[in-house]
């Protein structure tokens, strides 16, 4: 499981490490740039809920990095308090990759309309139960994966966002 974002307490890594301890057998991997020490936070309360062992932290990554990272992630997850788009998430969808995400984040409303991922509270038990529904269904998650592969090529690659810009322009001038 990927979070990938800035580790920072807006993202909701309390919320995620919460979670963890109802997600059994698995690695999260947590990927970012640290601010303001924030992961030391984040590491004390994942020890403190018993789950330390089952959390990656890879530093800032970029390029053929972040891809790969998507592209071997079983799902992504951010659970935000407050994003205002959440462009990770849309790279997350654009590489096939399932999403679970918070009504906090911008592109919630997307995710839900597309069936791309789940969006639930960022409470433990609803954050937990939605990963785990994906984790044990393969067949659900590529199905999610493509859903969300074709919403993004189709809304938010350049020709389409040109479109909608055009058409935009020309409602104004009429």
């Amino acid at each position: 499981v990927l979070f990938l974002s800035r580790i920072n307490w807006k993202k909701g890594l309390d919320r995620l490490v919460k979670a963890w301890r109802l997600v059994p057998d698995r690695l999260l991997v947590i990927a970012g740039n640290d601010e303001e020490n924030y992961r030391a936070e984040v590491e004390r309360l994942a020890r403190a809920e018993g789950v330390i062992d089952r959390i990656r932290f890879v530093g800032p990554v970029a390029g053929q990095d972040k891809w790969l990272l998507y592209h071997n992630a079983e799902l992504f997850v951010l659970p935000s308090y407050s994003e205002n788009f959440g462009i990770v998430v849309l790279e997350a969808m654009a590489m096939a990759c399932p999403v679970v995400v918070t009504p906090e984040v911008g592109l919630a409303a997307t995710v839900a309309e597309s069936d791309c991922g789940r969006v639930v509270s960022g409470d433990p038990e609803p954050l937990a139960a939605a990963m785990n529904e994906l984790l044990a269904n393969e067949p659900l998650r590529r199905a999610l994966g493509r859903r969300g592969q074709d919403v993004a090529n189709s809304r938010f690659l350049w020709p389409s966002v040109a479109g909608q810009m055009e058409q935009a322009y020309r409602e104004v001038l009429n």
